[in-house]
């Protein structure tokens, strides 16, 4: 089979890069271990899955939503008994630190059952009184109903940071509303994700309600978009794959959620407690090596703060615990793969030839599977400033007042998530208000979600809004019948 891919540092892959193949490894990012050998799937097994989605989608559809919920919540409590065994997958398919996965195992379950107590607030319809509106004529002698249906067959991709709670994020909903859905892991990232699909299946939902297929991501995006039996596609990963899907779903009718990249900035001005803004960094750009699509990505500090905010900064980052993922105490795990790493030290060189200063730099144990947590100075021409970094490199800026932070802030493409460090509840207010992203949050880190709250962004950070409900709402149509009652 002819295949064409490269696996991008969000998880992606796109068509660029001709090798002769039949399945693909996962390894295991630490220890370079081959995990397991996946069987890549040809266009017909594709359509073939989308089928038996479709078939799926009408025994599913008329199911209650109690039972629905029930399936879902046993789905929860089977994924907490699992906890440990999801977990230890988890930090072995991506080198995640196993106290971090635990955490998002846990994480997982719980929007399983959020779904679950959430549907039927989000199907339950409204009715309307018509003689309240004075046109068209003859409202006095109508009804309405309100209600929502499933939009039908979702098409999903995720990439590899999140294999677990982004894969529910996108399953639980759709299967609480109705929706039988077709999925697209990362090829580093499918295990834990076809772990989790067993427990759904095995919690009672009809078969073929949640379909795993492994291909080449451009062919799978096609089909998306051209097949009739996918209504929507919900996707995380990078802008540029993102946008182009997303484009072209809309020419054919289909519905698109779209949860893409950020350059999340950490504000920090001169009042703010700069023990607490040096803590939020680590957490936010180092934590799983900065893996995440809302990890701190860019530092604006006032200047007169910078030498002694940096100094503590360091300090902390000294401190990293970096190593085996499987070490309960580590906080900073290995890349998930080489060409991660090329493109690490590249941003890396690049900057350092506009001008970049490196402030800090750590030590790894091994630079074949690491990338060292490093802090650089920077100014307005730097490449790690134009791009999403995905990886434990943070640019510091220097500025003088809030406007120059708020431009600053808000000059790149992206817009999801940002952070402001101050002591005064009136200019974070104000400055809140001006910048250009999804979600502000106020002395504390970027790296914040909550499942039941709206999370997405603006500019190419993202289509829609995930959350639990939100999703139901965006994977669901509403229509209004009207009823004319008497003569």
């Amino acid at each position: 089979m002819l295949i064409d891919f490269l696996v991008l540092t969000d998880g992606s892959d796109i068509g660029l890069v001709t090798v002769m193949t039949e399945s693909f490894g996962v390894y295991n990012p630490f220890s370079g271990e081959l995990l397991k050998k996946i069987n890549l799937m040809d266009i017909e097994q594709i359509r073939s899955a989308i089928e038996r989605a479709t078939q799926a989608q009408k025994k599913l559809q008329s199911l209650s939503i109690a039972d629905r919920s029930a399936m879902l919540m046993k789905c929860s409590f089977e994924i907490t008994k699992k906890r440990d065994d999801l977990a230890t997958l988890m930090s072995r398919e991506i080198g995640r630190p196993i106290k971090s996965s635990k955490g998002e195992i846990i994480r997982t379950s719980e929007i399983f059952k959020i779904a679950a107590t959430e549907a039927v607030h989000v199907m339950e319809g409204r009715f309307l009184n018509l003689g309240a509106f004075v046109h068209p004529p003859g409202n006095e002698k109508r009804i309405a109903m309100v209600v929502r249906e499933p939009v039908g067959v979702v098409g999903s991709i995720t990439p590899f940071n999140f294999p677990a709670s982004s894969f529910a994020q996108k399953v639980a909903p759709s299967l609480a509303v109705g929706n039988a859905i077709v999925h697209k892991p990362a090829r580093a990232a499918p295990l834990t994700q076809i772990e989790i699909s067993s427990i759904i299946m095995e919690s009672g939902f009809p078969e073929g309600s949640v379909e795993i297929i492994h291909g080449v991501s451009s062919e799978v995006g096609d089909e998306f978009i051209s097949n009739p039996g996918i209504a929507a596609i919900t996707f995380t990963g990078s802008e540029k794959v993102g946008l182009d899907l997303a484009s072209r779903a809309v020419k054919n009718g289909k519905k698109v959620v779209m949860e893409l990249g950020g350059s999340d900035p950490e504000i920090v001005l001169d009042d703010a407690d700069l023990e607490k803004a040096a803590e939020a960094v680590v957490v936010g750009r180092f934590d799983y090596a900065g893996q995440f699509c809302n990890a701190t990505k860019r530092l604006i500090v006032q200047g007169p703060i910078l030498e002694k905010f940096t100094r503590i900064l360091s300090e902390k980052m000294s401190g990293l615990k970096i190593g085996d993922p499987m070490n309960e105490n580590t906080i900073m795990g290995p890349m998930i793969h080489q060409d991660a790493i090329k493109e690490m030290r590249t941003f890396l060189e690049e900057t350092k030839s506009k001008g970049g200063k490196i402030m800090y730099q750590g030590k790894t144990p091994d630079d074949k599977v690491f990338f060292p947590p490093t802090i650089i100075r920077v100014d307005r021409n730097a490449p790690v400033l134009d791009h999403e970094v995905f990886g434990p490199l943070i640019p510091v800026i220097s500025v003088k007042t809030d406007e120059e932070a708020i431009e600053r802030a808000n000059e790149t493409e992206y817009g999801l998530d940002a952070s402001v460090f101050t002591g005064s509840f009136d200019r974070a207010y104000k400055m809140a208000g001006k910048l250009k992203t999804g979600t502000v949050i106020i002395n504390d880190t970027t790296r914040l979600r909550w499942d039941s709250l709206p999370f997405g962004g603006v500019k190419k950070s993202g289509i829609g809004r995930e959350s639990v409900p939100d999703s139901m709402r965006e994977l669901t149509n509403e229509k209004m019948i009207v009823y004319r009652v008497g003569d």
